[in-house]
This record gives structure tokens, C-alpha cells and sequence, in this order.
């Protein structure tokens, strides 16, 4: 699992069956300076991605998630998922090791 800030939704015309109760949302995952408390601005070009959410996690949300085979796992049939929300973050506590 990698942590990530939710920094976008994604609007779908038509919505894939699998994802009904759920939305879809971009995501910038976590660099190493901030799990050290650097800001989440300015962003990596080219390293958010689309993630699945049944959560609820909205704007400036941390979240929790996985990528490939585990993140179509929580759906009962084939899902065109490739990186899935679970968990929402309410705290981080890092100390870097000495």
C-alpha cells in the first residue's frame, strides 16, 4: 500500500457496471520529503494517477492505496481497476530513522 493526497475527481460519461458506489479520483502518491512534512505542492509532473474510491475521500483527502492485481480484489467479478482506495488517513506520525 502507498499513501497519496487526492487532488482531483474524475467525471465519467458513462460509467463501467463494476464501479457503481463508487467514484473515481486522482491522486498524487506521497514523495519520501513528505513523509517528512514538505507540502504536497509543487506536484511530480506525470506521477499522479486514477484511483478507485468507494470511501468517500474528497479533496485534500490522504489516502491509502493498492496498485495491479490486489486493487481488483474488493469486487465480486472482473474489474477494470488498477489501483484501488483503502483506506482514508487521518493521521501520520514519521521519524525518520537516525
Amino acid at each position: 500500500m502507498r499513501l497519496g493526497t487526492v487532488i482531483g475527481r474524475i467525471t465519467l460519461t458513462l460509467q463501467e457496471p463494476a464501479y457503481k458506489g463508487g467514484c473515481l479520483l486522482l491522486v498524487q502518491p506521497f514523495s519520501r520529503a513528505q513523509f517528512a512534512g514538505d507540502a504536497a505542492l509543487p506536484l511530480a509532473p506525470g506521477s499522479s494517477l486514477v484511483v478507485f474510491d468507494r470511501l468517500g475521500a474528497g479533496d485534500g483527502s490522504i489516502v491509502g492505496f493498492t496498485e495491479g492485481a490486489e486493487a481488483s480484489q474488493p469486487f465480486d467479478g472482473p474489474a477494470p481497476v488498477d489501483a484501488y482506495v483503502a483506506c482514508i488517513v487521518n493521521q501520520i506520525n514519521y521519524e525518520p530513522p537516525r
